[in-house]
């Protein structure tokens, strides 16, 4: 693939990321964390919700990457251990969604389950593509 065709996919994955920027936001009031969350420990409810910010915020910085600056995501060297990882990142987050989430959960929202799958499965292959350019 050339480098313009993978430069066109890394902003495409900088819009998707941008929606899962969105999403995280809706699912605060959808699984309603702060209910679920309000009979455990104080640290445990801190640490859920900086562990939230802090992963929303790496997401938003790499669609800020994707967008600005997808050759870099390209370029040998750090770029292509950045790629490699975010490949490793997205498609094994493919694996956490099929083997450890609820399946009845699932079950019961499976439009937005194949959605997800289909969002992160498609980051997986961009950031894969990414990192084996030469």
């Amino acid at each position: 693939m050339n480098t313009e065709s993978l430069v066109l996919l890394l902003r495409l994955a900088g819009l998707m990321l941008c929606g899962l920027v969105a999403a995280n936001h809706v699912a605060t009031g959808r699984f309603r964390y702060h209910e679920n969350l309000a009979g455990c420990e104080v640290m445990v409810r801190q640490i859920f919700h900086v562990h939230c910010a802090y992963i929303v915020a790496i997401i938003a910085g790499l669609a800020l990457l994707c967008l600005g600056w997808p050759r870099l995501l390209l370029a040998d060297g750090m770029g292509r251990v950045l790629s490699a990882f975010f490949a490793l990142f997205w498609t094994s987050r493919v694996t956490v969604q099929l083997l450890y989430y609820d399946r009845e959960t699932r079950r019961r929202n499976r439009g937005w389950d194949v959605f997800f799958l289909g969002v992160f499965g498609v980051l997986g292959l961009i950031f894969t593509l990414a990192a084996l350019h030469r």
